[in-house]
């Protein structure tokens, strides 16, 4: 079971948000502690993200929701990109901020829109 969990749970990751960043992200917990990376894999990823009745898209539009009235502004521009990696559009975001800046208040919108215009932003040329 438990390994049927860590496989969902690293699929919907890549999902999100690339082979690359998942691996390197799953790397950078287990470097921290491998019990902790397990359980956020294979719990939150593989069980809860993967549960009947929601689908993915709404699942990310619900935490980019939840981090944006948190807050948590690192946290928030990983699960941006990870939305416009699951086929949300910009302007769905758009809407999003300006919808739960009613409820969590401007200041929370505002980092918002700083997460959005730097997960959006054109890539920088190398010169």
């Amino acid at each position: 079971m438990a390994d049927d969990s860590a496989r969902k749970g690293m699929e919907l990751r890549t999902k999100l948000w690339g082979e690359k960043a998942a691996q390197d992200g799953d790397a950078f917990l287990r470097n921290f502690d491998e019990g902790f990376a397990n359980f956020l894999n294979e719990q939150l990823f593989g069980t809860i993200w993967n549960r009947p009745g929601l689908p993915v898209k709404l699942r990310s539009m619900l935490t980019m929701t939840t981090l944006m009235a948190l807050g948590r502004g690192p946290e928030l521009r990983l699960h941006m990109r990870g939305a416009l990696n699951v086929g949300i559009a910009p302007e769905e975001i758009k809407e999003l901020i300006v919808h739960v800046s009613q409820y969590s208040g401007v200041p929370t919108a505002v980092e918002a829109i700083r997460a959005f215009t730097e997960v959006t932003a054109p890539p920088k040329s190398k010169e």
